[in-house]
């Protein structure tokens, strides 16, 4: 596996981040990890509060809007790029 210098090093399951929202798709939001910027996240609408909240509207959460999430799960640690799955509690 090739190395990867972004910085993900330092990011571990269950830890708070900061996150920057980037765009609204069909299944979630495409967000970016502040301070790891190259480091490819997502977040499931069923990942947002629960299932019991329903699908959030984007005035929820607007493109360039700062909010707090947890890394849930790493999909991939391979270069180009890791990719991270998020949930907001």
């Amino acid at each position: 596996m090739e190395e990867v210098a972004d910085g993900a090093e330092d990011l571990r399951l269950g830890q708070r981040v900061r996150v920057r929202v980037r765009g609204h798709q069909p299944w979630g939001l495409a967000v970016e990890i502040v301070g790891h910027e190259g480091i490819g996240a997502s977040i499931d609408y069923d990942d947002i509060a629960g299932p019991d909240r329903g699908k959030p509207r984007p005035d929820d959460f607007p493109i360039g809007a700062e909010i707090e999430a947890v890394i849930r799960r790493r999909l991939s640690d391979r270069a180009p790029r890791r990719w991270y799955y998020l949930m907001i509690p």
